[in-house]
């Protein structure tokens, strides 16, 4: 059966020059077009879309206020969003979050076939769905919007608001302020209404959206872990570790490690098992990927190293900024005591990418307190020069 590619943007001339640029890819896919978000959810009421690319910004209705509309309507259906914004940046921190895929304008045609093939070919097997609450908060974020988001799930409901993208205000039936917004993000499957207000609220978060989903996975981490039991209490101790699954994805710039490596990585990794207050590690790539992951006392390892690891890809762009060199270490306390730490080890001469046959690498510790911080730093230092051999590009 065909699929139908639905591209919504507000100007005219780019959507007839992606139509002449998809042409040879006819017999793979239909694309049908709509120039806001109104015009979209028409045709989204009529007829059967397989993917959707849309833009942001738009009048009538823009996008962010489109996928609000799917994330209740049509929630399975895939997206990929058009912005000017820095995709890579938001790319890299909420990739293992969802489906959301990101193309920065002006477009580059190869990379957006690539990227609609990728999508249509993973239907009917269930692993893309529509935006995550994550991937939609990062976007307003992003777009710098005032607005309050009406969140439910599974009978719930909240409100986050958001000032020029600055999470100000969050609420739930039981719940307000920073504790509401770390119970709000975790919700799963949710659905999202956007409203606009011009009405500047009280900032009761004071603390960034990076923070707020960080912290929000750490306390229903935990909550699970404590409604779960200690199920593990009777096995050896070596039994009782939890091995999370090794993610390896395949780009132009990575190279697939071979088996051995894996067990290396996981056996260096466990290394830092020995600080005191150790909750997990994982090392990754520059963009992102998990490369390896180790965990004794959290499950969602992978979604805190992926965004502890964007920033301190901003921290090392705003070092080089200064002029002061790439930055190599991150440090982030959160407010309940849990503490982060982030190491760059780079062998290459760009601070920002991996290079052929250098080592580029960024090993991420949770500590549960901050007894061990100095041996923690030092210990991840040593344990990060141990990994370069095995993830050497």
């Amino acid at each position: 059966m065909m699929k139908n590619v639905l591209i919504v943007d507000d100007e005219k001339p780019f959507l007839l020059s992606l139509m002449g640029g998809l042409e040879a890819y006819a017999t793979d896919f239909n694309v049908i077009t709509a120039l806001n978000g109104k015009y979209a959810v028409d045709i989204l009421k009529t007829m059967h879309i397989d993917l959707v690319l849309t833009d942001i910004k738009m009048p009538e209705m823009d996008g962010l206020e489109l996928l609000s509309y799917m994330s209740k309507e049509y929630p399975n259906i895939p997206v990929i969003v058009m912005t000017a914004f820095g995709t890579t940046e938001i790319e890299d921190n909420i990739s293992a979050l969802g489906a959301v895929k990101y193309l920065e304008k002006p477009i580059n045609l190869s990379l957006l076939i690539e990227k609609i093939l990728e999508v249509l070919e993973s239907q009917p097997g269930g692993s893309i769905r529509g935006i995550t609450l994550p991937a939609f908060l990062q976007l307003v974020e992003a777009e710098k919007n005032t607005c309050c988001l009406k969140i439910t799930s599974r009978g719930k409901t909240g409100y986050m608001y958001f000032f020029n993208g600055t999470p100000v205000d969050a609420k739930t039936q039981k719940l307000h302020g920073k504790e509401a917004a770390y119970d709000i993000v975790c919700w799963e499957n949710p659905t999202i209404e956007i409203k606009h207000f011009s009405s500047k609220k009280k900032n009761t978060i004071g603390t960034s959206l990076t923070h707020l989903l960080m912290e929000g996975f750490r306390i229903n981490d935990e909550k699970k872990k404590t409604s779960e039991g200690k199920e593990e209490a009777g096995k050896d101790e070596e039994e009782a570790l939890v091995f999370d699954e090794v993610s390896i994805t395949e780009r132009s710039d990575v190279q697939n490690p071979k088996e051995n490596d894996f067990m290396s990585a996981q056996e260096t990794l466990k290394e830092l098992a020995t600080i005191e207050g150790f909750a997990g590690a994982g090392c990754f790539t520059p963009t992102g990927e998990t490369l390896s992951i180790f965990s004794t006392d959290i499950d969602n390892i992978k979604e805190i190293g992926i965004l502890a690891n964007n920033v301190l890809m901003n921290a090392q762009k705003a070092s080089l900024e200064m002029g002061t060199g790439r930055g190599q270490l991150v440090h982030i306390q959160t407010e309940s005591g849990c503490q982060i730490i982030v190491r760059c080890l780079n062998e290459g001469t760009d601070p920002l990418k991996s290079q052929p046959g250098k080592a580029h690498i960024h090993l991420v510790l949770v500590l549960k307190n901050d007894s061990s911080l100095g041996m923690a730093k030092m210990k991840v230092a040593s344990v990060a020069e141990k990994l370069a051999s095995d993830f050497r590009m």
